[in-house]
This record gives structure tokens, C-alpha cells and sequence, in this order.
């Protein structure tokens, strides 16, 4: 692992135990093995560094919803492959995304900027999946945008009230999402 991967698993595992305002430049680095000097050569700032964990996460997001958009299936397929990935990742980052939604959302604007000019980029690729089903027929109820909001408000609920505040395991939280898409999606069909 180089400086800048030590930098940055030093931080996650810090922000995780202490939370984000409680941790310095200065107990990261010793946490890593490192000088202010290193940190300093990779980051300006401590806001940075959770910017990058931030923007990594976010477009980790958006990658697996652009593999799910590009595969030849149904748009419900998509939508629930994509969302049950995107839950798998997340478990891996849950105190990251923690501290970010619960710590840093509340406190700093820029914060708030990052997370709502990202989930502006998720939203339009929900969109993208469900217009494509609308267009297919296969939702034949409803309005895209609106169920783009049930979507996205479910899964938010599932994430924040189960994975990251509940502490629940992933499977009991991936069994609840799966549940919770399967009531939206049998609504829209309109049988």
C-alpha cells in the first residue's frame, strides 16, 4: 500500500471511530505511519481528503448504474441489479457514508453541494432506466419522474433507517430493498 492508500485507509477507519470533526491531520497521519508532510503532498486540506472518499464512493455508484443501463434487459431487471449492487458497495463504505450524511451534511455546505450535485448525476441515470421501461411498456402506470422518486426515496429510506442507522446486515438489508421494489414495481403494472 502506498503513502496516499495509507493516508486514506487511516482517515476512514479514524473518521469511523472518532467521526469526522473529532479526528486531525495530525492523528491520521501518526495512525498511518507518516509525516504532516505526506498528508500535505496528497491533500490540502482534511475536507479534501473526504471530498475524494466522497466523490469515490459516488462514482463508484454511477459506474455500476452504467453497467446495469448497458445490458440488454428488462428495465426492471436493471433497476433492482443495480440497486442491490449499489447496496453491496455501500456496506463496504457504511462508516464513511455515515459520518459524510450524519456529520458533515449537517455542518458544512459544500458538503451538501457535493452530495446534491451527485445524486443530480444517480438521478438521471434512474431516469434513464425507467424512461427506457416506460418506453418499452413495460411500466405502463404512473409517470417516470414520479417513480424515479419512489425509488429513490425508498432505497434512501432502506439505507440511511437500516444500513446506516439500524446496523442492519447486508442481507436483511438487501431483502428489504428487494421487498420494498417489488411492491412499486407490481403497482405499475396496472394488472
Amino acid at each position: 500500500m502506498n503513502a496516499r492508500e495509507r493516508i486514506i485507509e487511516s482517515a476512514k477507519e479514524l473518521f469511523s471511530q472518532k467521526g469526522y470533526s473529532n479526528t486531525s491531520v495530525e492523528e491520521i497521519v501518526r495512525y498511518a505511519g507518516l509525516s504532516k508532510g505526506a498528508f500535505y503532498f496528497y491533500f490540502k486540506s482534511k475536507d479534501q481528503l473526504m471530498e475524494g472518499l466522497v466523490n469515490s464512493m459516488a462514482e463508484r455508484t454511477k459506474e455500476i448504474m452504467l453497467r446495469w443501463l448497458n445490458k440488454e434487459i428488462s428495465s426492471e431487471e436493471a433497476i433492482r441489479g443495480h440497486i442491490r449492487d449499489f447496496l453491496v458497495e455501500c456496506y463496504e463504505d457504511r462508516r464513511i457514508a455515515y459520518v459524510f450524511f450524519f456529520e458533515l451534511m449537517c455542518s458544512k455546505e459544500s458538503f451538501r453541494k457535493l452530495h446534491q450535485k451527485h445524486m443530480e448525476d444517480i438521478r438521471g441515470l434512474l431516469f434513464q432506466m425507467v424512461k427506457r421501461g416506460y418506453e418499452r411498456k413495460e411500466f405502463r402506470c404512473g409517470k417516470a419522474e414520479t417513480l424515479v422518486n419512489l425509488i429513490v426515496g425508498y432505497v434512501r429510506l432502506v439505507y440511511m433507517e437500516k444500513l446506516l442507522l439500524g446496523h442492519a446486515g447486508l442481507e436483511e438489508v438487501l431483502k428489504e430493498a428487494e421487498e420494498g421494489l417489488e411492491l412499486i414495481f407490481r403497482g405499475l403494472k396496472c394488472d
